[in-house]
Parts: C-alpha cells; sequence; structure tokens
C-alpha cells in the first residue's frame, strides 16, 4: 500500500492506480468482443444473410454517390457567381448592368436570385469574352473511334471557349433580365419567379434551351436572337459583327420546358416586330398529378413547329415504351414518328427476308424454317427464340445507357465510377440472346467470321481496359483487351490497349508484337508509333541488362 506524507496513505495516488488498470481491463475485455465477433462475422464488415450483403452494397453505393455529389457540389460552386439583391425594391426603375468586372475569379456560371422590382437587369455583351479553357494533355491527340471512351479525352491543345457557361435566375419578381451574351451551353434556367420578363436579344445571344419551373406570370421574348445550329456570317463590306442565319426557333433543338408554371407568354420579335407569340399555363393545358408526381411536375415543351408555336406535354419514362431519341425528352407526337421509323425499319427487314425466317434457340443452334404461307395472318415476331425483338431492343438502349454514363465518368477521371457503369453495361448484354456465341468465340472454339453480335461488346470491353490502365490494374486491363481484340481483331483500340497493358506488365516481346499488329491496322496512328518505339527501347535495356 502506497505511503502518503508523514505515513499516511496516499489515497489520490492509489485510485488513480485503481482507476487505470480498471480502463486497461476494459478496454482489453471491448477488444477481446471485437475479435470474437470478426471471428463469428458479426462485426458488420462481412454479411450474415444475402438480405444484410444486399443492404450493405446499397449503402456502398449510397456513400460512394453521396461523395459524387459533394465532389460535384465543390466543383460547381468554384465556378458560380451569385448576384442577389441587385434592384432597390419599390424605388424608381433602374438598369443594373452585369459584367465581367462584377465576378470573381474563374466564375463562369451567373445565378441571379431573391430580387424585387421595378427594373432592368442587363447581362452586357462584355460577357462573351470570358474565357473557359479546356486543360492541354501532353499526350499527342487521339484519333476518334465511334463509341470510344477517350473521344472527349483532354486535347494536346487548350480549347478556349468564349461566353457565360450557364444563366440561373431564381426567386426574382416585378423585374425583367435581358440577354445580351453568349452563354455557351445554351441553357437557362428559371424558378420561383413571378410577374417576371426574360429577353434573349440580339447575335450574340445563344440560348437554345430555357427551363421554368413554378413560375407565375412570365413573359418569355426573343429579340432577333440565333438559334443553337446558328452559324454566324459575317457581311461583306460592312463593319458590323458576324450576323445570324438561323433564328431562335428554327431548329427543333430551340426550346422552351415548363413545369409548374401560370400564365406563360412566349414571343419572337424580328427587326422589332413581332412575329410569332402564344400563351401556356399549366392548369389550363391537362397537368394531372400522375403516382407520386403532383400536377406541377407534369412537364410541357414550347417550340415552333412549321411555322407555329406548339406547347405539348413531355411524356414520362414509362410512357416512352423503352425508347429514347438521346438525352432529349420525348412527347407524344415525336413518339409516334419513332415509332413508325422502327416499323418502317422492321417492314423493310421482313421485305429483305423474304420467306426464310431464321430462329435461333435457346442453345444457339440456328434452324432454318420456310415461312408458312397459310400463317401470312401471323406475325412473326421472334428473330431468337428466347427473346422476342422488342425484348432485345430494350436491353441494348439499357446497354446504350450505362456506357453512356461510363463514357462521361472516363472524361471526368473517375475512372473507378466508369469500371463500375462499363461492368453494368456488360451484365446486362449477357442477356442477349447471342450470349453463347460470344462466350464461344472468347474461348477459341468458334471462329465464325459471319458471326454479327447484336452489340459491339469491344468497345465496351476496351473502354473498360482503359480505365483499367488509369487506375493500374494491368492484368484486369490486359484481359478486357484481349477479350475486346477476340471479338473485334480490326478494332485497333482493343489491340492497342492489349499492347499497352503488356508494356505495363514488363512483357516487351509481347507487347511488341501487338503493338506491331495494330499498326498494321493503323500504320499512320502516331500513338501506336510512339508505343512501339517505347517497348523497343525498354527491350533493348532488358537484353542489355541480360547479357
Amino acid at each position: 500500500m502506497t505511503k502518503g506524507v508523514a505515513g499516511r496513505i496516499d489515497y489520490d495516488k492509489w485510485n488513480k492506480t485503481a482507476s487505470d488498470l480498471t480502463k486497461q481491463l476494459d478496454e482489453e475485455e471491448e477488444q477481446d468482443k471485437k475479435e470474437a465477433a470478426s471471428a463469428l462475422g458479426l462485426d458488420g464488415k462481412h454479411a450474415r444473410s444475402q438480405a444484410e450483403a444486399d443492404e450493405l452494397a446499397k449503402m456502398n453505393d449510397a456513400q460512394k454517390t453521396k461523395k459524387m455529389l459533394e465532389q460535384y457540389k465543390k466543383r460547381e460552386d468554384g465556378v458560380v457567381e451569385t448576384l442577389s439583391g441587385l434592384l432597390a425594391p419599390g424605388q424608381n426603375q433602374e438598369t443594373k448592368f452585369v459584367t465581367r468586372a462584377m465576378l470573381g475569379v474563374g466564375k463562369r456560371v451567373i445565378t441571379i436570385c431573391d430580387t424585387s422590382g421595378p427594373g432592368r437587369i442587363v447581362l452586357t455583351q462584355d460577357l462573351s469574352n470570358l474565357e473557359s479553357a479546356t486543360p492541354a494533355n501532353t499526350a499527342l491527340q487521339p484519333k476518334v473511334y465511334a463509341d470510344d471512351a477517350e473521344n472527349n479525352a483532354k486535347m494536346s491543345q487548350p480549347t478556349v471557349h468564349r461566353g457565360l457557361i450557364k444563366l440561373n435566375l431564381r426567386n426574382l419578381s416585378q423585374c425583367t433580365v435581358v440577354v445580351k451574351c453568349k452563354v455557351i451551353t445554351g441553357t437557362v434556367e428559371v424558378s420561383h419567379c413571378k410577374d417576371f420578363t426574360l429577353i434573349v436579344e440580339g447575335d450574340d445571344a445563344t440560348v437554345s434551351t430555357i427551363q421554368a419551373d413554378l413560375c407565375d406570370n412570365l413573359d418569355i421574348q426573343f429579340h432577333d436572337s440565333p438559334s443553337s445550329k446558328n452559324v454566324p456570317l459575317r457581311v461583306r463590306d460592312t463593319n458590323s459583327g458576324p450576323t445570324t442565319t438561323l433564328f431562335w426557333g428554327q431548329d427543333s433543338d430551340d426550346r422552351i420546358y415548363h413545369a409548374g408554371v401560370s400564365r406563360l407568354r412566349v414571343r419572337t420579335f424580328r427587326d422589332t416586330v413581332l412575329e410569332l407569340e402564344t400563351t401556356a399555363d399549366y392548369v389550363e393545358d391537362g397537368a394531372k398529378a400522375r403516382g407520386n408526381a403532383s400536377a406541377e411536375e407534369c412537364q410541357f415543351v414550347t417550340s415552333i413547329l412549321n411555322g407555329k408555336f406548339a406547347t405539348e406535354r413531355v411524356l414520362t419514362e414509362s410512357e416512352t415504351k423503352g425508347l429514347k431519341q438521346g438525352s432529349r425528352p420525348m412527347t407524344e407526337r415525336e413518339l409516334k414518328v419513332l415509332e413508325r421509323k422502327k416499323n418502317q425499319i422492321e417492314q423493310a427487314l421482313d421485305e429483305r427476308l423474304k420467306d426464310i425466317v431464321k430462329v435461333k434457340a435457346p442453345n444457339g443452334n440456328e434452324v432454318e424454317t420456310l415461312k408458312d404461307s397459310s400463317a401470312d395472318d401471323e406475325p412473326i415476331e421472334e428473330v431468337f427464340a428466347s427473346r422476342t425483338q422488342r425484348d432485345i431492343d430494350g436491353i441494348v438502349s439499357s446497354i446504350d445507357e450505362q456506357k453512356a454514363k461510363g463514357n462521361e465518368a472516363f472524361t471526368s477521371g473517375e475512372y473507378a465510377q466508369a469500371v463500375l457503369f462499363y461492368t453494368l453495361a456488360l451484365d446486362r448484354a449477357a442477356d442477349l440472346p447471342d450470349k453463347p456465341d460470344v462466350d464461344e468465340k472468347l474461348e477459341g472454339r468458334k471462329s465464325d467470321p459471319d458471326l454479327k453480335p447484336l452489340y459491339p461488346r469491344h468497345v465496351i470491353l476496351s473502354n473498360r481496359s482503359a480505365c483499367f490502365l488509369k487506375l493500374g490494374h494491368h492484368e484486369k486491363a490486359l484481359k478486357d483487351g484481349s477479350d475486346a481484340s477476340t471479338l473485334e481483331p480490326t478494332y485497333v483500340k482493343g489491340v492497342f490497349r492489349k499492347g499497352l497493358a503488356l508494356h505495363a506488365m514488363g512483357n516487351y516481346r509481347e507487347a511488341i508484337d501487338v503493338l506491331a499488329a495494330a499498326q498494321k491496322i493503323e500504320p499512320k496512328n502516331k500513338q501506336i508509333k510512339q508505343a512501339l518505339t517505347f517497348a523497343e527501347v525498354r527491350m533493348t535495356q532488358e537484353t542489355r541488362k541480360r547479357s
């Protein structure tokens, strides 16, 4: 027992020692519990059932999505300039000019919000001189290949875009915003505005798409403003700048999307003379609640068709029956046009097939059957016995969607995320009925040159190989590159990436052979020539070391 002053016991020190020992025992006990839980798979890192595994996977995906959104928001905040309270409410009407001097360094997106008039806010032509440069890539500019992920890779020389990237207008009332500058994306978003006028004016004002949400008494005007597809033409023998050759509304991509907008008015002017005019109101246009979506969420599109304004309801994803026209929302009229084109293609195919219908059984064997003339009234839907043409179209559309997401992630430098999307695309491709033929070709058991796959899987494999190369997973890059070149030996990107993977793994002799094969496909490709030279230099260095 510890002695204290004058022979007394030092209880304070004794209590501290006891407390430390107790804490140590508790920590050891807690560590024992953790080790036992880990051994039994109860530590949360390992699922105890398939349901728990699915839940963990969902949670991990949610965390990844949250992280991506946070990164996106951080990037967005770095380029957005928010301007609020630009007008003095209740005062005499005034005009506020927005110029480059009002924007912070690197700000290329403007949000004007929380402003009441009366008054006008003018985005001047000075903003058209804003510069946004695409960073340069030190590598040689690659050749473009159909659907290849690297098509949008950074170029060897920086590309400079001039103008405002995007304009957001939010919570504005009793005022007018005049856009006189170039908007690179051609997009203006308007939300929660009342008694508000938006004027797009002049040759510089390239605004093709307006998205308006939850507004009341919104007036949109186009004064001699160009279409998104306008090609400026400089007038000869004058000092004037480039002039507009195609005006807003003369191209199908010039559109105004609106949801929950009351008392919308749209007008176009040429040389100060009113040319076209229309009005719209989401209630009067028949907006209805559908499922979990309220009537205010029902979206309409106003555009010029055959020289007149037309307002149409945008179809939901379920209403489009799996058909798509790129990323643009579709109306009922456009759906009918798309279906008609699809039917025309199918009829043309039926005509070419004439009296012979080729059917493939689930085992992949082809069966030829003569068409029974007595069965003319029965339409033959199935090209493959296991899937209808509509099923195949739906699968192909899903693959395209995942591949597009992968390409976007690759361009953004999110290579791991791109791998995920490409893998989802390949998983979906496995549902196509030609999978047995593809597997046989990959395994070297089939080399039918006339085999035409239902989807070019080699492009996705090549793109995923590029991702693995970026991530340093060279064995996986080699596997995908090899599979891509097996499925399509003339697809140079697959062969090239196989060679790069071999080079990265130090297999220079094999890399030289593969890269030489790629060069034979495209003799003038500078990237392949450079990679082949590097491999030969490395091979020479290795040979010297061994000798």
